[in-house]
């Protein structure tokens, strides 16, 4: 890869324990650097499509909804339309009967869809607002930006992107929301503001 981010989080509180981008600097030569986007902390500056690692969250949606159980099947025929837009397995191929947690296990774009599709434009995108998309986290650093995610009503939003965002496509997030909205799931659905600094020490006063 020729860029990348590492984020460490407590879900339980939202403490950045570690947090890491590739390319950087070294701050004692910060004039060595081969680009001004070095400065940049992509972590949470820059935008990118996410992909599969959205998949969880819509299938999050879909049991948070209740339209969907973990033992539930659809049939996986290789393709679906949402919207109009022929989508697609990765591999092109179908598979048949297949649950929900295979769904995930094997990361079916036709089953994301499926579970999309099944929720309808407003619970799904009322569910993966409350994930934290659209909209920065608040964490304590400057320049964060808030992602791009079209929802009804917007213009440029159509159907089919109901479809394809399930599975993390047509979608734009920051490495910090996606490790917000994991934080989320593993906290047993809270989702926490992430924070670099704990406490600020002055003299005798403590700032928490």
């Amino acid at each position: 890869a020729e860029a990348g981010n590492i984020i460490v989080m407590d879900p339980r509180t939202g403490a950045i324990v570690a947090m890491a981008d590739y390319p950087s600097y070294a701050p004692g030569e910060y004039w060595r650097v081969e680009s001004l986007e070095q400065y940049v902390n992509t972590a949470v500056s820059a935008l990118y499509e996410p992909g599969s690692v959205f998949k969880p969250l819509t299938l999050a949606a879909g049991l948070e909804a209740r339209v969907i159980r973990p033992t539930d099947s659809y049939d996986d025929r290789g393709e679906i339309i949402v919207g109009n837009q022929r989508i697609r397995n990765a591999d092109r191929r179908a598979h048949g009967p297949t649950t929900m947690t295979e769904l995930l296990a094997y990361s079916r774009n036709v089953g994301a869809a499926h579970v999309a599709a099944m929720l309808g434009p407003t619970r799904f995108y009322e569910i993966i607002r409350r994930f934290g998309f659209g909209e920065v986290t608040g964490i304590d650093l400057m320049h964060e930006v808030p992602g791009i995610m079209r929802v009804p009503g917007n213009p440029a939003w159509h159907m089919s992107d109901l479809g394809t965002n399930a599975f993390g496509q047509g979608i734009s997030v920051t490495p910090i929301q996606v490790v917000a909205a994991y934080g989320a799931i593993a906290n047993d659905g809270v989702l926490m503001r992430p924070y670099v600094v704990a406490e600020v020490h002055d003299g005798a006063h403590v700032e928490r």
